[in-house]
């Protein structure tokens, strides 16, 4: 694990938990489900019963010696479109934190003492569960949490992705066409210019900012990196930026569209 990975993590002596997947809007039945899958347990949110049902919960993972627990709560105001005695339509997940499963209580344990790989594998459970439940993802979506999630600040799983495009891309046939932002990969195409966001992958062109929809289809070049599964969210960016880098050979009607009008 790298060291920039580990100070995104805020890996200081005062912080005893991850915030950086905190806050976001997820598909209650789909994040448990993909989490279910990766050994995380406990999690469940409803409204069981007239005082409220469980409101708050948490997923928890054990691995040798070590338990992570990841908060997650039931959005304000869910009771109005969720069904009574149902499982939660969506939740609203929290920090992480970590304590070691050999000890008396359950007090978290400051990331700086919990190993890297530890760190690493759960990092990487809630990578895959943001990115694949949360609403943010909705193509119709709107809202605050929309616009944040689609083209706001990085997270860490997203900084550290900046921080491999920084070493990949003056190696790439397209280096004179791609510049890095603070958030975005830039592209200069022939007929307009494009900002990819490095956490989602969305695509806002210059000038104007317009919101430009492509949605991947087959198999893209993979590109690993240690938190990423078969190429992740880095495959992705990478296929836009070569595809818009070039975005006169483009012949999707649907895309070709949205860039000339």
């Amino acid at each position: 694990m790298s060291e920039a990975w580990l100070s995104s993590c805020g890996g200081h002596d005062n912080h005893d938990y991850i915030e950086g997947f905190a806050g976001h809007v997820l598909r209650y039945g789909q994040a448990k489900a993909l989490l279910s899958e990766r050994g995380w347990t406990g999690l469940s949110l409803g409204h069981w019963d007239a005082a409220g049902g469980s409101e708050h919960g948490e997923a928890v993972k054990e691995v040798p010696g070590w338990r992570a627990r990841w908060d997650m709560q039931l959005p304000w105001g869910s009771w109005e479109h969720d069904a009574y005695g149902a499982p939660a339509s969506s939740c609203v997940s929290g920090p992480i934190r970590f304590d070691r499963t050999d000890a008396e209580s359950r007090e978290a344990v400051p990331l700086t003492e919990v190993p890297p790989l530890v760190l690493s594998e759960i990092m990487r459970d809630a990578d895959l569960a943001v990115g694949v439940s949360s609403v943010g993802l909705d193509l119709q979506g709107q809202g605050d949490y929309w616009q944040s999630y689609n083209f706001g600040d990085l997270t860490e799983s997203a900084e550290v992705r900046r921080d491999a495009l920084t070493r990949l891309l003056p190696r790439l046939r397209i280096a004179d066409r791609v510049e890095l932002a603070e958030r975005f990969l830039r592209v200069r195409g022939d007929l307009r210019t494009y900002k990819i966001h490095l956490g989602s992958g969305n695509i806002l062109m210059e000038p104007n900012d317009a919101y430009l929809c492509i949605v991947p289809h087959g198999t893209f070049d993979q590109v690993f990196l240690p938190f990423e599964e078969d190429g992740g969210m880095l495959a992705i960016i990478m296929s836009k930026a070569f595809l818009l880098a070039d975005d006169t050979a483009i012949t999707d009607p649907s895309i070709t569209h949205q860039i000339r009008s």
